[in-house]
C-alpha cells in the first residue's frame, strides 16, 4: 500500500519545526567570526573602577577593583588597585576592614610607595576609630624599619601631630612630646614644615592661663567660691543660692523643733555641697583645658586630610604666621 502525503495541517507543522531548527544553525551577528560578543580587558575594568573612586562612589569602586584584581592578578596595577581599594574602605566609613586591608600591603612589600602611604593611612583609620594608641604604635613601628630621611620627617610630623590631637581631651597634656617629635626632624625640612612657628605656637600653649584647681577646691567652701574664681558666674549664682537656701532651710527645720526634717534637709545639703567643691575643681581643669584649646584651634589644624586627584596622604597642620 503506498503510503499518503501528510495532510495539510501535518504540512505545516513540519515546516515550523524547520523553521525553528534553522533560527539555530544560523549564526548570530556577534559571533559570526568566532569571537565572543563582549570582551573586558584590563584597561576597561580598571578605569571603570577609577572612574567610580573619582566621582565617589566608594561601595561600588572597592567592588569594581576587587573585580579587577581577582581576573586580572597579573596586570602591573595590581598593587595600586589593592591600596585603592583600602582607601575606598577608608572612604565609605569601613574603617576597620580598612586597616586590615592597608596591614596586608604593609605585609605584602617591605618598601614602596603603597606601603609607605599604607602605613599613614592604617595610622589614620585607627584614629578615625577613636583608638590612638595603636595609631601611634603603627608610625612608631615603621619609624623603626624605614631608613628614608623624608619618610622619617613625615613620621615625626605625623606622631607631633597626633599628641597635639590627644592634648584636647580632657586630663591629657602631650604638648612635651609633640615638641620632641617636632624638633627631630632634619634640618633640611625645619624650614618646609614651618617647625619653627609651630614650636612657638605650641609654647603659647603652654603658657596659656591657668587656673589652680586646689584654689578652686578650697574657694568652693563658700559655695559658688569655685566657680566664681573659675569665671563660671552664673553657676557661681545658681550654686550659692541653692545651697544657701537649702542652709536656711535646715537651720529653720531644727529651729522651729522639727529634727526629722532638719536631719533630711541638711542630708541633701551635704550631697550638694560636695559638689559645689568637686564641680569647682573640675570647673578649674576645664578651663585650663579650653584656654589650651583655643590657641591650638587658632593655630593648627589638626585634620589628616586626602589629596582627592591621587589619594596621597596629607597633613595639613596650618599655623596663623
Amino acid at each position: 500500500m503506498q503510503s499518503r502525503l501528510p495532510s495539510r495541517f501535518g504540512r505545516s507543522r513540519f515546516a515550523a519545526a524547520l523553521l525553528f531548527l534553522a533560527c539555530f544553525c544560523l549564526p548570530t551577528p556577534g559571533t559570526a567570526s568566532g569571537a565572543p560578543g563582549l570582551v573586558i580587558t584590563p584597561d576597561i575594568q580598571y578605569g571603570y573602577a577609577l572612574d567610580l573612586f573619582k566621582k565617589g562612589d566608594y561601595t561600588a569602586a572597592q567592588v569594581e577593583l576587587k573585580r579587577f584584581i581577582h581576573f586580572f592578578p597579573g596586570d602591573a596595577r595590581v598593587a595600586e588597585a589593592e591600596f585603592k581599594t583600602a582607601m575606598a574602605l577608608y572612604h565609605s566609613g569601613q574603617f576597620h576592614e580598612a586597616a586590615r586591608r592597608f596591614n596586608d600591603i604593609i605585609l605584602k612589600e617591605k618598601e614602596s610607595p603603597y606601603t609607605r602611604e599604607s602605613y599613614f593611612m592604617q595610622s589614620k583609620a585607627f584614629q578615625a576609630m577613636d583608638n590612638p594608641g595603636y595609631a601611634g604604635i603603627v608610625l612608631q613601628n615603621y619609624l623603626k624599619l624605614t631608613e628614608d630621611p623624608e619618610t622619617r620627617d613625615r613620621i615625626y610630623l605625623e606622631l607631633a601631630r597626633l599628641h597635639i590631637r590627644e592634648t584636647r581631651e580632657l586630663g591629657k597634656n602631650q604638648l612635651e612630646e609633640a615638641q620632641k617629635y617636632l624638633t627631630l626632624i632634619s634640618p633640611d625640612r625645619k624650614g618646609e614644615y614651618n617647625v619653627p612657628a609651630r614650636l612657638a605656637a605650641l609654647e603659647k600653649v603652654k603658657a596659656a592661663p591657668q587656673k589652680n584647681p586646689a584654689a578652686a577646691g578650697i574657694l568652693a567652701l563658700i559655695p559658688g567660691g569655685g566657680f566664681l574664681y573659675c569665671e563660671r558666674y552664673k553657676d557661681a549664682f545658681v550654686t550659692f543660692c541653692l545651697n544657701a537656701g537649702l542652709i536656711w532651710g535646715a537651720y529653720e527645720a531644727f529651729d522651729s523643733g522639727n529634727p526629722a526634717l532638719g536631719g533630711v534637709v541638711s542630708f541633701v545639703e551635704s550631697g550638694f555641697y560636695a559638689g559645689n567643691i568637686y564641680g569647682s575643681i573640675t570647673a578649674a581643669h576645664k578651663y585650663n583645658k579650653t584656654q589650651q584649646i583655643k590657641i591650638l584651634d587658632r593655630h593648627f589644624n589638626l585634620t589628616a586630610g586626602i589629596d582627592p586627584g591621587n589619594g596621597a596622604y596629607l597633613i595639613t597642620f596650618n599655623h596663623e604666621f
